[in-house]
């Protein structure tokens, strides 16, 4: 029998070796693209590093910029202000809130001009700083036109109906404001006014009206009263003069005396001047 030649099929581990020697090897790598990873990664580097740098220059800003502000050298020095005439200067620094020593850059302008709004006479307060360290508050007071008898106290009031103050005395030159009572209604009750009120709304025609009078008409006016038919002018001499609505104070008034004088010496009882361009005497 013939001997079986030896099989020249390599067996399988050795065909995978050969496979493994034939791929190419880590060091066949383009070093092209070996530089462009090597820069990238080094320009990431950078990037983060400007981002760490600026984060940090930014933290350093605020903190040197919040000391700057906190500085004696940008603190309220000086409080002036101009305008108060019937309100205390205390007062008004007070209700801004704002004191000597305190950071300028701080300071909240508007919440300070709306507290001192709120004190009585203040119809507006202006609220600026003057650098270094000056605070320059500017107040429009309100006029008072009018006042109304509290059960005794006289309650000071703008054209407005707010409550100015309270005094002892009837103010001088000032019309007294009332509300006619129906016949046989029971008397209106104290209103218990206080500074900074408002007036009930029966009020609020007549204070309309003595605000419109001007400095020479309220002198010579008595009474202003509201009432269910309009506004009523009662003189300190003269006839009653009947406004009807709170509108073209100044345009009735006129038309009111250009009747009294044409009537000369004869004193009518009322001038009706709800229509100024048809008025009526009677």
């Amino acid at each position: 029998m013939t001997a079986r030649a030896p099989s020249r099929t390599a067996s399988r581990p050795e065909a995978r070796a050969r496979a493994r020697d034939r791929r190419p090897s880590a060091a066949a790598v383009d070093p092209r693209v070996r530089e462009r990873w090597v820069a990238a990664r080094r320009a990431e580097g950078r990037r983060r590093l400007r981002v760490l740098v600026a984060a940090v220059a930014l933290v350093g800003g605020v903190a040197i910029a919040y000391a700057v502000t906190r500085s004696p050298l940008l603190d309220v020095d000086h409080l002036a202000v101009r305008g108060a005439q019937h309100t205390p200067v205390a007062a008004v620094e007070r209700a801004a809130g704002i004191h000597t020593g305190a950071a300028m850059a701080w300071i909240d302008t508007g919440r300070a001009a709306h507290g001192i709004e709120a004190l009585p006479y203040v119809l507006r307060a202006d609220v600026v700083r003057s650098w270094p360290d000056t605070v320059r508050i500017t107040v429009t007071e309100r006029t008072p036109v009018a006042w109304v008898d509290d059960a005794g106290r006289h309650a000071v009031v703008d054209g407005s109906g707010r409550v100015l103050a309270l005094v002892s005395t009837p103010p001088a030159g000032l019309p007294q404001l009332a509300v006619a009572v129906p016949a046989g209604a029971h008397p209106a009750r104290p209103l218990a006014a206080a500074p900074g009120a408002e007036l009930p709304a029966a009020f609020r025609s007549a204070a309309e009206v003595a605000g419109g009078l001007g400095p020479y008409v309220a002198p010579g006016t008595k009474v202003v009263t509201a009432g269910p038919t309009g506004v009523t002018l009662q003189l300190a001499s003269g006839p009653e003069v009947r406004m009807g609505d709170p509108d073209d104070v100044l345009v009735k008034v006129k038309a009111a005396f250009a009747v009294i004088g044409a009537l000369g010496a004869t004193t009518p009882h009322y001038v009706d001047v709800s229509v100024p361009t048809n008025p009526v005497a009677g």
